[in-house]
Parts: C-alpha cells; structure tokens; sequence
C-alpha cells in the first residue's frame, strides 16, 4: 500500500526493499550490508531489522521508525 502510494504520487520512483544501491554504501546510514562484489548487479541486499521501518533517497534518511519510536502518518 505505501508502495502504491509513493509510486501514484511520482511514478518514477523506483522503491527498493531492503536493497541499497552500491553509489550510497559510502553513507553512515546504511550498515547491515550483505557483500556483494558481482559487477552486473548493482545494489547490496540489507539484513531488515526487526520493527524497523526507514525510508531514505539518495542516501538521505526521510524517516525513521527506530528513531522515533513511531510510525508515519501519511495524509
């Protein structure tokens, strides 16, 4: 649903779950990585954590659910 949500309001974007693209691995707000050194594949899969819930863009954080201790709230 918050897929469909994010995609309707600019179709695009492109929503990774759980993937990082390899260009922002050299930000502090990824850890967690699984190694991956394939040239033809370009993002790293991320361990989820439990509970957790971020959305970042461009190696930005947007939002932290382990931060805040809360969910979104979407209009």
């Amino acid at each position: 649903m918050l897929v469909e949500s994010v995609t309707a309001l600019d179709p695009g974007v492109v929503v990774l779950k759980n993937k990082v693209p390899k260009d922002y691995v050299n930000f502090d707000l990824y850890y967690n990585l699984i190694p991956n050194n394939e040239g033809n594949i370009d993002t790293y899969d991320q361990c989820p954590q439990i509970g957790a819930f971020e959305v970042s863009y461009k190696g930005r954080l947007i939002f932290s659910k382990v931060l805040s201790k809360r969910w979104p709230h979407i209009k």
